[in-house]
Protein backbone atom coordinates (compact mmCIF):
# COMPACT_ATOMS: atom_id res chain seq x y z
CA UNK A 1 0.00 0.00 0.00
CA UNK A 2 2.65 2.84 0.79
CA UNK A 3 4.42 1.74 -2.77
CA UNK A 4 1.25 2.38 -4.20
CA UNK A 5 0.82 5.67 -2.48
CA UNK A 6 4.40 6.66 -3.50
CA UNK A 7 3.91 5.49 -7.27
CA UNK A 8 0.72 8.05 -7.55
CA UNK A 9 2.68 10.66 -6.17
CA UNK A 10 5.67 10.20 -8.40
CA UNK A 11 2.82 10.51 -11.33
CA UNK A 12 1.14 13.45 -10.56
CA UNK A 13 4.55 14.94 -10.52
CA UNK A 14 5.15 14.05 -13.61
CA UNK A 15 2.48 15.30 -14.87
CA UNK A 16 2.45 18.54 -13.13
CA UNK A 17 5.64 18.96 -14.30
CA UNK A 18 4.69 18.66 -18.26
CA UNK A 19 1.78 20.35 -18.11
CA UNK A 20 2.74 23.40 -16.13
CA UNK A 21 4.19 25.16 -19.52
CA UNK A 22 1.44 24.72 -20.88
CA UNK A 23 -0.69 25.95 -18.61
CA UNK A 24 1.52 29.14 -17.79
CA UNK A 25 1.04 29.63 -21.53
CA UNK A 26 -2.54 29.99 -21.93
CA UNK A 27 -2.53 32.82 -19.35
CA UNK A 28 -3.55 36.25 -21.64
CA UNK A 29 -5.17 38.89 -20.03
CA UNK A 30 -6.79 42.10 -21.52
CA UNK A 31 -8.13 45.52 -20.51
CA UNK A 32 -9.89 48.61 -21.62
CA UNK A 33 -9.54 51.62 -20.01
CA UNK A 34 -10.11 55.58 -20.34
CA UNK A 35 -8.11 58.58 -19.09
CA UNK A 36 -10.65 59.91 -17.15
CA UNK A 37 -14.69 59.34 -16.94
CA UNK A 38 -15.90 62.45 -16.67
CA UNK A 39 -15.53 65.03 -19.86
CA UNK A 40 -17.24 67.95 -20.92
CA UNK A 41 -19.61 67.81 -24.14
CA UNK A 42 -17.03 68.08 -27.24
CA UNK A 43 -13.90 66.89 -25.34
CA UNK A 44 -12.03 64.10 -26.41
CA UNK A 45 -10.92 61.29 -23.77
CA UNK A 46 -8.56 58.55 -24.80
CA UNK A 47 -9.67 54.72 -25.03
CA UNK A 48 -6.89 52.73 -24.34
CA UNK A 49 -6.62 48.30 -25.49
CA UNK A 50 -4.32 45.91 -23.73
CA UNK A 51 -3.57 42.85 -25.25
CA UNK A 52 -0.49 40.71 -22.84
CA UNK A 53 -0.36 36.26 -23.16
CA UNK A 54 2.53 34.60 -25.23
CA UNK A 55 4.57 36.40 -27.51
CA UNK A 56 3.52 33.60 -30.35
CA UNK A 57 -0.21 34.18 -29.88
CA UNK A 58 -2.94 34.61 -32.45
CA UNK A 59 -5.09 37.77 -31.47
CA UNK A 60 -8.28 38.52 -33.78
CA UNK A 61 -7.96 42.68 -32.56
CA UNK A 62 -11.79 43.88 -31.87
CA UNK A 63 -12.48 47.34 -34.27
CA UNK A 64 -15.15 49.35 -32.83
CA UNK A 65 -17.28 51.03 -35.06
CA UNK A 66 -16.83 54.57 -36.02
CA UNK A 67 -20.12 55.35 -33.75
CA UNK A 68 -21.14 53.71 -30.76
CA UNK A 69 -24.37 53.84 -29.52
CA UNK A 70 -24.91 56.85 -32.10
CA UNK A 71 -23.70 59.23 -29.29
CA UNK A 72 -20.10 58.28 -28.74
CA UNK A 73 -17.81 58.79 -31.87
CA UNK A 74 -14.25 57.17 -32.76
CA UNK A 75 -12.12 60.25 -34.38
CA UNK A 76 -9.18 58.70 -34.22
CA UNK A 77 -7.55 55.49 -34.29
CA UNK A 78 -3.63 54.43 -33.68
CA UNK A 79 -1.89 50.96 -34.90
CA UNK A 80 -1.63 48.35 -32.43
CA UNK A 81 1.79 48.30 -31.24
CA UNK A 82 3.61 45.03 -29.78
CA UNK A 83 5.85 45.33 -27.05
CA UNK A 84 7.96 42.06 -25.74
CA UNK A 85 9.42 41.56 -22.60
CA UNK A 86 13.19 41.08 -22.10
CA UNK A 87 13.23 37.28 -21.91
CA UNK A 88 11.00 37.73 -25.33
CA UNK A 89 8.31 35.30 -24.30
CA UNK A 90 5.42 37.61 -23.44
CA UNK A 91 3.89 40.00 -25.29
CA UNK A 92 2.09 43.02 -24.75
CA UNK A 93 -0.05 44.82 -27.89
CA UNK A 94 -1.55 48.20 -27.26
CA UNK A 95 -3.88 50.51 -29.12
CA UNK A 96 -5.19 53.67 -29.06
CA UNK A 97 -8.57 55.25 -29.69
CA UNK A 98 -9.68 58.91 -29.03
CA UNK A 99 -13.52 59.29 -28.06
CA UNK A 100 -16.18 62.13 -28.25
CA UNK A 101 -19.70 62.49 -27.61
CA UNK A 102 -21.38 66.37 -28.14
CA UNK A 103 -24.47 64.62 -26.35
CA UNK A 104 -24.56 65.12 -22.41
CA UNK A 105 -25.92 61.91 -20.36
CA UNK A 106 -23.92 58.85 -18.96
CA UNK A 107 -22.75 56.07 -21.21
CA UNK A 108 -21.62 52.77 -20.44
CA UNK A 109 -18.48 50.87 -22.84
CA UNK A 110 -19.95 47.35 -22.73
CA UNK A 111 -17.48 44.23 -22.39
CA UNK A 112 -15.13 44.05 -25.51
CA UNK A 113 -14.16 40.51 -26.47
CA UNK A 114 -10.94 39.79 -27.80
CA UNK A 115 -10.16 35.85 -29.62
CA UNK A 116 -7.05 34.57 -29.75
CA UNK A 117 -5.07 31.13 -30.11
CA UNK A 118 -1.94 29.50 -28.64
CA UNK A 119 -0.07 27.87 -30.90
CA UNK A 120 0.65 24.77 -31.46
CA UNK A 121 -3.12 24.14 -30.12
CA UNK A 122 -5.66 25.62 -32.40
CA UNK A 123 -8.18 26.46 -29.59
CA UNK A 124 -10.18 29.76 -30.48
CA UNK A 125 -9.83 31.48 -26.75
CA UNK A 126 -11.67 34.34 -25.84
CA UNK A 127 -11.11 37.57 -22.71
CA UNK A 128 -13.17 40.32 -22.21
CA UNK A 129 -12.05 43.74 -21.17
CA UNK A 130 -14.22 45.03 -18.12
CA UNK A 131 -17.29 47.39 -18.32
CA UNK A 132 -16.34 51.08 -19.41
CA UNK A 133 -18.40 54.19 -17.62
CA UNK A 134 -18.01 57.83 -18.66
CA UNK A 135 -20.38 61.15 -18.22
CA UNK A 136 -20.24 63.82 -20.82
CA UNK A 137 -21.64 66.99 -18.88
CA UNK A 138 -22.31 70.38 -20.22
CA UNK A 139 -21.09 73.84 -19.86
CA UNK A 140 -22.21 75.78 -16.74
CA UNK A 141 -24.29 78.66 -17.17
CA UNK A 142 -24.31 81.91 -15.22
CA UNK A 143 -28.16 83.11 -15.86
CA UNK A 144 -27.87 86.04 -13.73
CA UNK A 145 -25.66 87.70 -16.17
CA UNK A 146 -26.64 89.29 -18.71
CA UNK A 147 -26.75 87.73 -22.26
CA UNK A 148 -23.48 89.22 -24.18
CA UNK A 149 -23.49 89.51 -28.38
CA UNK A 150 -21.36 86.65 -29.85
CA UNK A 151 -17.71 87.70 -30.64
CA UNK A 152 -16.39 87.94 -34.39
CA UNK A 153 -14.21 85.67 -36.08
CA UNK A 154 -10.29 86.32 -34.87
CA UNK A 155 -7.84 88.05 -37.52
CA UNK A 156 -4.96 85.90 -37.64
CA UNK A 157 -1.53 87.41 -38.92
CA UNK A 158 -0.78 86.33 -43.29
CA UNK A 159 2.48 84.11 -43.39
CA UNK A 160 4.37 83.33 -46.00
CA UNK A 161 2.84 79.91 -46.58
CA UNK A 162 -0.48 81.82 -47.15
CA UNK A 163 1.19 84.33 -49.41
CA UNK A 164 3.23 81.85 -51.43
CA UNK A 165 0.03 80.52 -53.45
CA UNK A 166 -0.49 84.02 -54.63
CA UNK A 167 2.72 85.31 -55.12
CA UNK A 168 3.21 82.12 -57.85
CA UNK A 169 0.40 83.06 -59.51
CA UNK A 170 1.42 86.31 -60.58
CA UNK A 171 4.80 85.07 -61.19
CA UNK A 172 3.11 83.06 -63.61
CA UNK A 173 0.88 85.52 -64.80
CA UNK A 174 4.09 88.20 -65.51
CA UNK A 175 6.13 85.04 -66.88
CA UNK A 176 3.04 84.68 -69.64
CA UNK A 177 2.44 87.70 -70.45
CA UNK A 178 6.35 88.89 -71.29
CA UNK A 179 6.26 85.66 -73.00
CA UNK A 180 3.49 86.92 -75.10
CA UNK A 181 5.11 89.64 -75.65
CA UNK A 182 8.24 88.75 -76.67
CA UNK A 183 6.21 86.37 -79.55
CA UNK A 184 4.39 89.72 -81.00
CA UNK A 185 7.66 91.37 -81.28
CA UNK A 186 9.74 88.40 -83.25
CA UNK A 187 6.73 87.78 -85.50
CA UNK A 188 6.04 91.79 -86.40
CA UNK A 189 9.80 91.78 -87.29
CA UNK A 190 9.81 88.56 -89.39
CA UNK A 191 12.42 86.78 -86.87
CA UNK A 192 12.32 83.25 -86.09
CA UNK A 193 11.53 82.31 -82.55
CA UNK A 194 14.69 80.34 -81.77
CA UNK A 195 18.17 80.82 -83.83
CA UNK A 196 20.03 78.01 -83.87
CA UNK A 197 23.66 78.33 -82.84
CA UNK A 198 25.51 76.88 -86.05
CA UNK A 199 27.87 74.18 -85.26
CA UNK A 200 31.28 74.54 -86.14
CA UNK A 201 32.25 71.26 -87.59
CA UNK A 202 36.21 70.92 -86.26
CA UNK A 203 39.01 69.97 -88.97
CA UNK A 204 41.03 66.52 -88.88
CA UNK A 205 44.42 68.20 -87.93
CA UNK A 206 42.74 70.66 -85.37
CA UNK A 207 41.02 67.38 -83.54
CA UNK A 208 44.47 65.65 -83.59
CA UNK A 209 46.48 69.02 -82.60
CA UNK A 210 43.83 69.15 -79.30
CA UNK A 211 44.13 65.38 -78.79
CA UNK A 212 47.90 64.88 -78.75
CA UNK A 213 48.15 68.27 -75.97
CA UNK A 214 45.65 66.56 -74.05
CA UNK A 215 47.78 63.51 -74.33
CA UNK A 216 50.67 65.24 -73.29
CA UNK A 217 49.23 66.67 -70.09
CA UNK A 218 48.28 63.60 -68.97
CA UNK A 219 52.01 62.17 -68.11
CA UNK A 220 51.20 58.56 -68.61
CA UNK A 221 54.57 57.39 -69.66
CA UNK A 222 55.89 59.66 -66.70
CA UNK A 223 54.17 57.08 -64.16
CA UNK A 224 55.35 53.71 -65.89
CA UNK A 225 51.97 53.39 -68.09
CA UNK A 226 54.03 53.19 -71.13
CA UNK A 227 51.61 50.62 -72.66
CA UNK A 228 48.74 53.39 -72.37
CA UNK A 229 50.57 56.20 -73.63
CA UNK A 230 51.47 54.75 -76.77
CA UNK A 231 48.10 52.73 -77.49
CA UNK A 232 46.71 56.23 -77.40
CA UNK A 233 49.21 57.86 -79.25
CA UNK A 234 49.07 55.18 -81.93
CA UNK A 235 45.02 56.09 -82.02
CA UNK A 236 45.10 59.65 -82.46
CA UNK A 237 47.43 59.16 -85.59
CA UNK A 238 45.39 56.49 -87.04
CA UNK A 239 42.35 58.45 -87.01
CA UNK A 240 43.95 61.35 -87.89
CA UNK A 241 45.63 59.59 -91.35
CA UNK A 242 41.67 57.87 -91.66
CA UNK A 243 39.89 61.30 -91.63
CA UNK A 244 42.74 63.12 -93.44
CA UNK A 245 43.95 61.01 -96.29
CA UNK A 246 40.97 58.48 -96.68
CA UNK A 247 43.33 55.50 -95.50
CA UNK A 248 41.63 52.85 -93.57
CA UNK A 249 44.26 53.28 -91.07
CA UNK A 250 42.34 52.21 -87.56
CA UNK A 251 41.61 48.66 -88.80
CA UNK A 252 44.95 48.26 -90.74
CA UNK A 253 48.73 47.11 -89.43
CA UNK A 254 52.04 49.47 -89.25
CA UNK A 255 53.03 47.42 -92.76
CA UNK A 256 50.03 48.34 -94.28
CA UNK A 257 49.31 51.79 -93.31
CA UNK A 258 52.82 52.49 -94.66
CA UNK A 259 52.50 51.03 -97.44
CA UNK A 260 49.07 52.67 -98.22
CA UNK A 261 50.85 55.69 -97.54
CA UNK A 262 53.58 55.62 -99.74
CA UNK A 263 51.63 54.53 -102.71
CA UNK A 264 49.49 57.53 -102.30
CA UNK A 265 52.51 59.95 -102.59
CA UNK A 266 50.81 62.40 -100.55
CA UNK A 267 53.37 62.60 -97.82
CA UNK A 268 57.04 63.40 -98.47
CA UNK A 269 60.19 60.98 -96.94
CA UNK A 270 60.81 62.94 -93.82
CA UNK A 271 57.07 62.75 -92.73
CA UNK A 272 57.13 59.09 -93.67
CA UNK A 273 59.79 58.13 -91.28
CA UNK A 274 58.59 59.75 -88.40
CA UNK A 275 54.82 58.15 -88.63
CA UNK A 276 57.06 55.02 -89.33
CA UNK A 277 59.44 55.70 -86.59
CA UNK A 278 55.87 56.05 -83.90
CA UNK A 279 54.01 53.28 -85.08
CA UNK A 280 57.44 50.67 -84.73
CA UNK A 281 57.94 51.84 -81.39
CA UNK A 282 54.08 51.67 -80.10
CA UNK A 283 54.20 48.31 -81.48
CA UNK A 284 56.82 47.26 -79.80
CA UNK A 285 55.87 48.57 -76.67
CA UNK A 286 52.33 47.04 -76.78
CA UNK A 287 53.23 43.80 -78.55
CA UNK A 288 56.74 42.61 -77.02
CA UNK A 289 56.37 44.50 -73.73
CA UNK A 290 59.50 46.73 -74.87
CA UNK A 291 60.17 49.80 -72.46
CA UNK A 292 61.55 52.60 -74.08
CA UNK A 293 64.79 54.13 -73.09
CA UNK A 294 65.08 57.93 -71.86
CA UNK A 295 62.93 60.77 -73.96
CA UNK A 296 61.62 57.81 -76.35
CA UNK A 297 58.15 58.53 -75.48
CA UNK A 298 58.63 62.49 -75.46
CA UNK A 299 60.28 62.22 -79.01
CA UNK A 300 58.09 60.34 -80.13
CA UNK A 301 54.89 62.70 -79.29
CA UNK A 302 56.60 65.93 -80.57
CA UNK A 303 56.77 63.82 -83.73
CA UNK A 304 53.23 63.06 -83.97
CA UNK A 305 52.63 66.66 -83.55
CA UNK A 306 55.36 67.38 -85.86
CA UNK A 307 53.71 64.87 -88.27
CA UNK A 308 50.01 66.62 -88.32
CA UNK A 309 51.86 70.24 -88.55
CA UNK A 310 53.50 69.54 -91.72
CA UNK A 311 50.76 67.28 -93.25
CA UNK A 312 48.09 70.35 -92.92
CA UNK A 313 46.21 71.03 -96.22
CA UNK A 314 47.01 74.16 -97.67
CA UNK A 315 44.02 76.00 -98.90
CA UNK A 316 44.05 76.13 -102.73
CA UNK A 317 45.04 80.18 -103.94
CA UNK A 318 41.84 81.94 -105.19
CA UNK A 319 42.62 83.74 -108.38
CA UNK A 320 40.42 86.98 -109.05
CA UNK A 321 39.16 87.18 -112.53
CA UNK A 322 39.52 90.83 -113.75
CA UNK A 323 37.24 92.31 -116.22
CA UNK A 324 38.40 94.76 -118.38
CA UNK A 325 35.91 96.88 -120.23
CA UNK A 326 36.63 98.00 -123.75
CA UNK A 327 36.95 101.39 -124.15
CA UNK A 328 36.25 103.03 -127.45
CA UNK A 329 38.32 106.24 -129.04
CA UNK A 330 35.73 108.86 -129.62
CA UNK A 331 35.53 110.46 -132.59
CA UNK A 332 36.80 113.82 -132.83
Amino acid sequence: MRGMKVTMRLCAAAVLLFTAPFLGAQEAGVEARLDTNRLLIGDQVALHFTFTGPAGAQVLWPRLPDTIYENILVIARDLPDTTLSQDRRTATIHQRLVLTSFDTGFYSIPPIPFYYRLLPDTTVRVAETGMLLFDVATVAVDTTQAIKPIKGPIRVPLTFRDILPWLLLALGVAAITALALWYIRRRKKNKPLFQLIPVVERKPHEIALAALAELKEKKAWQSGRYKEFHSELTDILRRYIEDRFSVRALESTTDEIMEEMVSQGSVGKENLDRLRSILVLADLVKFAKARPLGGENEESLGRGVQFVSETVPTAAPVAAAETKQDTKPENA
